[in-house]
């Protein structure tokens, strides 16, 4: 799947993909050592600025809690709205 398609995917297309990162995410999460959070990748927004893992790592897992965050609280709205 790619993110310049100007088609929209269907629901079991973006959880089949949502899916797969999440395994991804869980499968380094359970083998990263701290050499490896401590080594350098290149910033794909500044190449010539070196990052280390880590704090990519609390980019990512950032971004996952503030969706996280977001969702239940449309949730939690949607229920008041209708009464559930």
């Amino acid at each position: 799947m790619s993110v310049s398609t100007t088609v929209a995917p269907s629901y079991a297309e973006v959880t089949e993909v949502r899916t797969g990162r999440v395994a991804m995410m869980r499968d380094f999460l359970a083998a990263v050592t701290s050499d490896e959070l401590s080594g350098t990748r290149r910033n794909p927004h500044d190449p010539e600025r070196q990052e280390t893992v880590l704090p990519c790592l609390h980019v990512i897992l950032g971004e996952e809690w503030e969706h996280h965050r977001f969702a239940v609280r449309d949730l939690d709205a949607l229920e008041a709205r209708h009464g559930a």
